[in-house]
């Protein structure tokens, strides 16, 4: 075919509307939604053997035969879907599309519509086949027997929509002052304030957080991946990283490697503060403000937790008081972990001794190794883990 004439649009000219889905196609060059919230399949309701689609835009390619060009189809509501009948002795998978019926090129309709596909019922079922013509918006697994769609037996695929302007080889806002090597993007402004790039997931969900992610050659969605993120405010989880609106930085299947190229310090700093809680200088020195937590334990009988690592327990009773040191297996210090003990006035005498004697494995210079005692009131002993059930007890030991 040759030059299409007149051009789209030619004031008091005539042309078919392929010529319009062709200019179309010009800007919207392969089938996807157009904004990454279009168009979204969920369950409805608190769920029944049907599903809602979003309202919102996609651009289908015309697929029957070449030069189709790109139509639109817009949805302005939540649409509502059947699913039909589960099989009852398999699972299936079905696939819900946007068709496009156009009658220039086959068939006697003129329309966009719905379509779920019911995939065929098997051990291990298949996604269905997309038609000509449409765009695949998610699928849905279907279980044998089941009389509902929650929103764990849906996939919404978001393929967007590109377009020339979302597929350039390098995006330049600005005119950096000098030049760089190999950059995809850069963005430039001249303020006597801040200038931002924000990242924002506006979702208040448990799960939900934004995240900027950096890959390499072995990268998958679930491996060798640089992650610096900020969770929601209703995040929840066990841990630092899974806290409430938690900013983090972590590696996977990688070393996390912090530091400076050149020489220079590494200042931590909470609250604002103008001192640093911790400096790691050029030379690799270590400074800060290191405080011991204090536990202080008045009771006759002490079992050291976790949150006792690395700080200083007090015993202070008139009767004898017993510590003892649990097995790796109930609490996992990590190897290398001080735990110091300190005999406070009292007349009780300390005795430092095994949970579980023949589990876990304590050594000392005191009279009797697996139990040392604190010598006298105000001794201190500090018990040092060696190995997975060991603990090497030393200090003012009797």
């Amino acid at each position: 075919m040759a030059l299409r004439t007149p051009p789209s649009w030619l004031q008091n000219g005539s042309h078919p509307a392929e010529n319009d889905r062709l200019t179309t196609k010009a800007i919207w060059q392969t089938t996807g939604i157009v904004n990454a919230t279009d168009l979204q399949i969920t369950q409805n309701g608190g769920g029944n053997m049907s599903v809602n689609v979003s309202s919102g835009w996609a651009a289908i390619v015309g697929t029957t035969q070449a030069n189709m060009g790109t139509y639109m189809a817009y949805n302005d509501a939540s649409t509502n879907l059947t699913i039909s009948t589960a099989n009852p002795s398999n699972p299936r998978i079905d696939l819900v599309v946007i068709t496009v019926n156009d009658a220039y090129y086959t068939g006697s309709l003129n329309n966009v519509s719905f379509q779920v596909i019911a995939g065929t019922p098997a051990a291990s079922p298949t996604v269905p086949s997309t038609p000509a013509n449409s765009i695949a918006l998610g699928q849905i697994a279907v279980g044998a027997g089941v009389t509902s769609i929650l929103t764990a037996n849906i996939t919404n695929y978001g393929t967007l929509a590109t377009a020339p302007f979302m597929s350039k080889s390098a995006v330049a806002i600005g005119t950096l002052t000098y030049s760089p090597a190999n950059a995809l993007g850069t963005f430039q402004s001249s303020t006597s304030s801040y200038n931002q790039v924000i990242l924002q997931n506006s979702n208040t969900g448990t799960a939900a957080s934004a995240d900027l992610i950096v890959n390499n050659n072995l990268s998958t969605d679930s491996t060798y991946y640089g992650d610096f993120g900020i969770n929601s405010s209703n995040f929840t989880g066990s841990g630092a990283f899974n806290a409430p609106n938690a900013t983090y930085v972590t590696a996977t299947s990688g070393d996390l490697a912090l530091g400076t190229t050149t020489s220079n310090a590494i200042h931590f700093v909470v609250n604002s503060g103008t001192t640093d809680a911790m400096t790691i200088a050029t030379t690799g020195a270590i400074t800060g403000n290191f405080v011991t937590t204090v536990n202080a334990q008045t009771g006759t009988t002490y079992t050291p937790a976790l949150t006792d690592s690395n700080a200083l327990v007090t015993l202070n009773n008139a009767s004898a008081i017993s510590v003892t040191i649990p097995t790796n297996a109930s609490v996992a210090y990590p190897v290398g972990t001080q735990i110091s003990f300190a005999w406070i006035t009292g007349a009780g005498q300390p005795t430092i001794s095994a949970v579980t004697p023949g589990t876990t494995t304590i050594l000392s210079t005191g009279a009797t190794a697996a139990s040392p005692k604190l010598r006298v009131a105000n001794s201190v002993a500090t018990a040092l883990k060696i190995a997975t059930d060991t603990w090497l007890v030393t200090g003012d030991v009797a």
